[in-house]
């Protein structure tokens, strides 16, 4: 039977649910209740759930549209009537 170690993974590169959360500029509660919901790339290891800072470096990459622009930028300017 086969395990899974961080240790054999490079345990630098999997991040627990609060330094997710730090990474991703959410809160913990974001991350949970989001992980299923927006497709959020993670494992469960153990009793806890990992995330791969790759993993999340390429789902954040492809939720911006394959861009790191903001969104706004990218927005078409709309004219005010006064």
């Amino acid at each position: 039977m086969y395990t899974f170690s961080l240790m054999m993974a490079g345990s630098e590169d999997w991040l627990d649910v609060t330094e997710a959360a730090a990474y991703l500029r959410k809160s913990k509660h974001w991350v949970y209740q989001n992980r299923v919901r927006l497709a959020i790339p993670c494992r469960r290891i153990g009793g806890s759930i990992r995330f791969n800072k790759k993993e999340l470096d390429i789902w954040i990459e492809d939720s911006n549209g394959g861009s790191h622009t903001p969104r706004l930028q990218n927005a078409i300017p709309r004219k005010i009537i006064l």
